[in-house]
């Protein structure tokens, strides 16, 4: 949610007028020919970058391919070098990866960058086609690009994420539309924008991405695959894609676990998850905060008709003005705008998760702590903790609550609301904590658990920092992983 600003209204467009709705002169086609735009096209997500890459699709099932794509940066004509391919999760030597593919040797030369790149995507020729996956492990794949003369390494150039061809005990959601919604490499995201207006209305996965995984799923990941070695559970992964475009594989899990900053969703996607949770009766586990807050729908502009989508384009007008309110009639409307999930009150994220996002703090020094309500759910059970006792540092920066507009509502209306209502009573808050926002106004985080009318068990943290406790260095707490063993044991249960 953070970099939330007054929003460009007249809309970002591709073709005849250009990616910003305004004629393209023939000195502006190519963007990175300009010193001034330079740096704000080629983004570094690392210092001394050389090359950057993405691939082709959002995710594999094991035995597809996938093509990478590369190109050095506008001040190295050109590379020799090979593409490492690691799957993330701990191993038994003590690492956090595994070397699962490696390229022959390639040429990386520099290629155009278009104005059109953040929206349209690069379009670059494929640097090494058709990477054989048989036998790869579900989960999250990063690439490292090794020249071959002075052995530079450029890290995590691009990213696949592997699904499971088969059913898991639990499905872990990674946010890999977040990922893309806040990354500006080309110019723009769905935030701010380095030409006409201050914001992109779509945007492109055929381009360059930070690694944002590692901020926060990376370290949910290690402590997760641990978990599942010592009590024998599979686990797969998936992308937000998948999740839209895939409900036989929402439902077949055992756990469903949805990212630490899961905001951008399809309205396919918040389908399958409410069907999930309030019709299949199955657990659910929203590990972040801030989720399922912008809805948004896949194109595919560079693709013939009749082909299979590919969602390799996210359109998010975050507004009633989506021309698509143009083209469809109510209830459709209404159902496919994107905008918020709660505008209009249509399908709050309150009778989703149980809560919804409330406010953020910008302070990387900002440390808050969650205190425990209760204990009277079972998976307090053998913790040791006591009401009033605190797990430090873990709220922030983004955090959700019951009630986010305090007014008792908890952002549903019994006139407008497209789904029904969780009883209040029906949801128990497990921790609370007072955090104050960027705008010095105090708020209430929470996390909480409830079941659903079906049977559906949900816990919803509240916070996207509570994935630090599980792993990251200065954050990790014993006495929390016990309480997550616990949690993830209890929903898998079912």
């Amino acid at each position: 949610m953070i970099g939330r600003r007054p929003l460009f209204q007249a809309g970002l467009l591709t073709g005849a007028l250009g990616l910003f709705g305004q004629p393209i002169r023939a000195d502006q086609v190519e963007a990175d020919t300009h010193p001034e735009n330079a740096a704000s096209v080629w983004t570094s997500f690392y210092a001394g970058t050389r090359v950057w890459g993405y691939v082709n699709r959002h995710s594999v099932v094991p035995g597809e391919s996938f093509n990478v794509m590369l190109s050095t940066g506008p001040n190295v004509p050109k590379v020799i070098g090979s593409v490492e391919i690691f799957r993330i999760g701990p191993t038994t030597d003590g690492t956090d990866r595994t070397l699962v593919f490696r390229t022959d040797p390639i040429d990386v030369g520099h290629e155009v960058v278009q104005m059109t790149a953040c929206s349209a995507g690069a379009c670059w020729p494929t640097a090494f086609e058709d990477v054989p996956t048989g036998g790869w492990r579900s989960g999250y794949h990063t690439m490292d690009f090794i020249d071959q003369v002075d052995g530079q390494r450029d890290l995590n150039v691009a990213y696949i994420v592997v699904t499971s061809p088969d059913p898991t005990d639990i499905l872990v959601g990674l946010s890999t539309n977040t990922y893309q919604a806040y990354n500006a490499w080309g110019g723009a995201s769905l935030y701010v924008s380095a030409f006409t207006g201050d914001r992109a209305q779509m945007i492109s996965f055929d381009r360059p991405t930070p690694p944002d995984f590692f901020e926060y799923e990376y370290f949910l990941i290690m402590w997760l695959e641990r978990l599942a070695a010592e009590y024998g559970l599979s686990v797969g992964y998936a992308s937000n894609f998948d999740i839209h475009r895939a409900p036989q594989m929402v439902e077949a899990c055992r756990l469903l676990i949805l990212g630490a900053h899961d905001e951008y969703w399809s309205k396919e996607e918040f389908d399958n998850v409410y069907h999930r949770i309030f019709v299949a009766g199955k657990s659910t586990l929203f590990i972040g905060a801030n989720t399922a807050y912008w809805q948004i729908r896949y194109v595919d502009i560079n693709q013939a008709s009749g082909q299979v989508p590919q969602g390799r384009q996210m359109v998010c007008y975050k507004s009633e003005d989506d021309p698509i309110r143009q083209s469809v009639s109510e209830p459709e409307r209404l159902m496919l705008t994107t905008m918020m999930f709660r505008d209009e009150a249509r399908r709050p994220e309150t009778m989703l998760a149980g809560v919804a996002y409330q406010s953020y703090f910008e302070s990387s020094n900002a440390k808050y702590a969650y205190t425990v309500q209760t204990t009277a759910p079972p998976f307090f059970a053998g913790t040791g903790y006591e009401v009033g006792d605190k797990t430090p540092d873990i709220v922030g920066y983004e955090w959700d609550n019951t009630d986010p507009d305090g007014d008792g509502k908890r952002l549903w209306d019994p006139e407008k609301s497209l789904i029904p209502a969780i009883e209040r009573e029906a949801i128990t808050v497990a921790f609370a904590s007072a955090p104050i926002d960027l705008n010095g106004k105090t708020g209430r985080a929470e996390a909480v658990y409830f079941i659903s009318p079906a049977g559906g068990k949900v816990f919803s943290t509240g916070s996207i920092r509570w994935v630090w406790g599980l792993g990251k260095p200065g954050f990790e707490q014993p006495q929390f992983s016990r309480f997550n063993r616990n949690l993830v044991l209890h929903l898998l249960d079912a």
